[in-house]
């Protein structure tokens, strides 16, 4: 199928002719003096005691019943006043009526001039109101009617409008005294006034008439070209229905006018866009497509070039700045706006390059902002610009959840949480509608996962992927389990915190299945989650007896296998890669505590490939305090695996307190220093001499550095400190007992735990 954007495109650019069946909107209202013979000048807004004698001077307003002309309080109930005996005057109004006719003759799509002849004022009163009807032609050249209501308090009394199969309600009160609405409509459609429930409302009904030669004008059709474009509409949908992930999932069509974020929706487009909307509209509805107006924004950023030479520039007191590469571009869509002019609750989303209608859209905009910035530093010139577009966005009525889902999961997760937590209020079944569509919405969420790690927002206790799989077990959903275990959990990147997530997710699952996709998450995970891995095997061993611990060897070799060895053999990283992070003690501790409940065998695997890389797996650091904590449990006394574990570290700690310790005897220190220019050796005399307590390098800063580089890279016994009284400035470095205290500190640790680890 080719481009559907692109041909959408060429579709809607077939209605050309701007307009509608209806016109509305609000204009401001200069001061104007409206008189009525038998009741005076009126004042605006209008006054109740002048409403009660304009109604006193008016009469019953008919209507036409066939031939005749009739009056039935059933069908119309309002009170009218003939147009000769109402004047209009001042020097804005004139204005103000021709700007009211040029908007009209837009929103209804007619060229050449148009003139409004008065007909009547009418007045609705509480109650009254107008039930379905069409206009009369009550003038040669009259194709529509225009109502401009006055200045007035009321309630209630909407107008609706209706032609063909669409229909439209507005409201024309308006709430700022200084204004007034007006709708204008052609005399074919049928409209009415639903009943005024307050106050009185002022009303000014013109025949619209188009003078010269042609056909009256008539409301644009795009018949024919709505069924092309609802062809294509379900064509599309039918091809998202088969899974073509080819094919966008939305489709965005820039307008043309440009409009603010305060003024957009569908009741103020313009010209074309009107048109365009008023055609999409019915396609759409046609296709089972949802249709949305929202606020397209482009926001870039990028190095800006001078446009003038170096020569120029010291002239001007402010540089000439254009907009160079771009370096980072955002584009989403918000503000979001419904075919009956009401707000849509959507958030910001995504666009996709594939989405916009046309493809090329968006070239050759002007930014709505664009600021500068000049070099500073080391950095170089730059810019920012802003782009504002509103556009029309079509998608399939059963892709909604789809398209939701480019939001991405800080937008979803929450709607997968309010589905699940109202489907499990509800008590309805797991083919329920709330099911089904929470059901759907995870599927989409997977499709999608970010596939580098499981984030976790700002304090948050539980990570993206915990939180679906919470989600998910409250709905009881065990194939969107499966799925996530199999394909996301295995990513790894998450931390212990979610660990009670995935074994309540595994415990949705056969036992069978739960070991399979345990052992694959490890396998996948252990790597970049080691220390995670080895809390998760604990937790399955312990903490969930329907699992037949021999059942969990895989798990636990798959785990062994990805246990780091000589860091000398590593694979190089590159410099944006993760470091693996150091073997922690506890760790050591959950694994060897799982090893031994599964298999002594795979413990004293484990134990013996830990002793064979003591970088890796530090005496010291991490195996000592490890064991301690594992003997200090009791049962585990009787594993090999930790006896030999064991063995090592007390053979370590006796071997390190058999050596002598005492304070130095002299002023001599050990030297560590590999440097060997004159002012290291200089250091280095100074470190062998057994009479000298201090030295001063007095040296530049250059040297005094590169010396006190030395001093620390080597951890010599000296203390350092500048002295900077004269010139060049002093290094005095004076000899301390460091090395003697750090041995010393030891000693009361090794003593500590070989007293813990020997038997008793």
């Amino acid at each position: 199928m080719k481009s559907v954007a692109s041909e959408l495109a060429v579709l809607l650019r077939t209605v050309r002719r701007p307009g509608d069946f209806f016109t509305s909107g609000t204009i401001d209202l200069p001061s104007l003096r409206l008189e009525v013979d038998g009741v005076g000048v009126i004042a605006l807004p209008l006054l109740p005691v002048q409403a009660e004698q304009l109604v006193a001077a008016a009469e019953r307003a008919p209507y036409g019943r066939g031939m005749e002309t009739v009056v039935d309080t059933q069908v119309r109930r309002t009170w009218q006043i003939d147009a000769d005996r109402v004047r209009i005057t001042g020097k804005h109004w004139p204005p103000t009526i021709d700007s009211i006719l040029a908007r009209v003759g837009e929103g209804l799509g007619v060229s050449g001039s148009i003139t409004a002849e008065l007909y009547k004022l009418l007045i609705y009163d509480q109650g009254s109101f107008f039930v379905s009807h069409r206009d009369t032609e009550k003038a040669s050249g009259m194709f529509a009617t225009l109502a401009i209501v006055l200045p007035s308090l009321s309630a209630g009394g909407e107008l609706i409008v209706r032609h063909k199969d669409r229909q439209v309600r507005l409201d024309l009160r308006c709430e700022d005294p200084s204004e007034a609405a007006f709708a204008a409509f052609y005399a074919d459609c049928v409209h009415e006034v639903l009943p005024v429930t307050e106050g009185c409302r002022l009303t000014l009904v013109y025949n619209l008439i188009r003078h010269g030669k042609g056909p009256k004008p008539e409301p644009p059709s795009y018949v024919a070209e709505q069924a092309r474009i609802a062809d294509l509409l379900q064509l599309w949908a039918a091809s998202k229905r088969s899974l073509d992930d080819e094919m966008p999932e939305k489709l965005i069509y820039p307008l043309e006018h440009a409009y603010t974020e305060a003024e957009i929706g569908f009741p103020a487009l313009k010209g074309v866009d009107a048109a365009v909307a008023g055609a999409l509209t019915t396609a759409a509805q046609q296709a089972d497509c949802d249709l949305h107006l929202a606020l397209l924004t482009i926001e870039e950023s990028g190095a800006a070039e001078y446009a003038d030479d170096y020569r120029s520039r010291r002239r001007r007191s402010e540089p000439q700045l254009e907009a160079g590469e771009v370096f980072d571009r955002h584009v989403e869509l918000s503000e979001w706006r419904l075919p009956d002019g009401s707000h849509s609750p959507l958030g910001a989303l995504p666009v996709a390059d594939n989405e916009l209608s046309p493809p090329d859209a968006l070239e050759d905009m002007e930014p709505d902002e664009e600021e500068f910035q000049e070099a500073t530093g080391n950095e170089g010139p730059s810019f920012d610009r802003v782009y504002h577009r509103a556009a029309l966005v079509v998608w399939p009525r059963g892709r909604k959840l789809a398209v939701l889902n480019q939001a991405g999961l800080h937008a979803t997760l929450p709607l997968l949480g309010d589905l699940a937590e109202r489907w499990a209020a509800s008590g309805e079944s797991d083919q329920s509608s709330l099911w089904r569509e929470a059901h759907e919405l995870a599927g989409h969420m997977l499709s999608t996962w970010p596939s580098e790690r499981w984030y976790r927002d700002r304090g948050e206790m539980l990570s993206a992927g915990a939180r679906m799989l919470t989600y998910l077990v409250r709905l009881g959903d065990t194939v969107r389990l499966d799925a996530f275990l199999a394909d996301v959990a295995p990513g790894g990147l998450h931390d212990k915190r979610d660990n009670d997530a995935i074994l309540a997710a595994l415990d949705r699952l056969p036992p069978d299945r739960s070991i399979a996709l345990l052992e694959r998450i490890v396998a996948g995970a252990a790597v970049a989650s080691l220390s995670t891995c080895g809390d998760l095997l604990a937790r399955a061993t312990l903490g969930k007896p329907r699992l037949e611990r021999p059942c969990l060897a895989g798990v636990a070799t798959a785990l062994i296998d990805a246990l780091p060895g000589d860091p000398a053999g590593a694979a190089p990283r590159a410099p944006w890669q993760e470091r693996t992070p150091p073997i922690e003690t506890g760790f050591i501790v959950d694994l060897l505590t799982a090893l031994v409940h599964i298999d002594e065998k795979l413990a004293k695997r484990a134990a013996e490939y830990m002793l064979a890389w003591p970088k890796t797996y530090s005496l010291d650091h991490v195996l000592i305090s490890a064991v301690r904590r594992l003997v200090a449990t009791g049962e585990l006394n009787r594993s090999a695996a930790v006896q030999q574990l064991r063995t090592a570290c007390l053979h370590h700690l006796r071997g390190r307190i058999a050596e002598p310790l005492e304070p130095p005897k002299d002023w001599s220190r050990d030297s560590a220093v590999s440097c060997h220019c004159p002012h290291c050796t200089e250091l280095g005399r100074f470190l062998a001499d057994p009479c000298r307590p201090s030295w001063i390098f007095k040296a530049i800063e250059f040297d005094r550095r590169h010396v006190e580089d030395a001093i620390r890279k080597a951890g010599c016994d000296l203390d350092v400190k500048t002295d900077r009284r004269g010139r060049p400035f002093s290094l005095l470095c004076t000899k301390n007992q460091a090395s003697y205290g750090r041995r010393a500190k030891q000693r009361k640790s090794d003593l500590e735990n070989l007293a813990a680890l020997s038997p008793h």
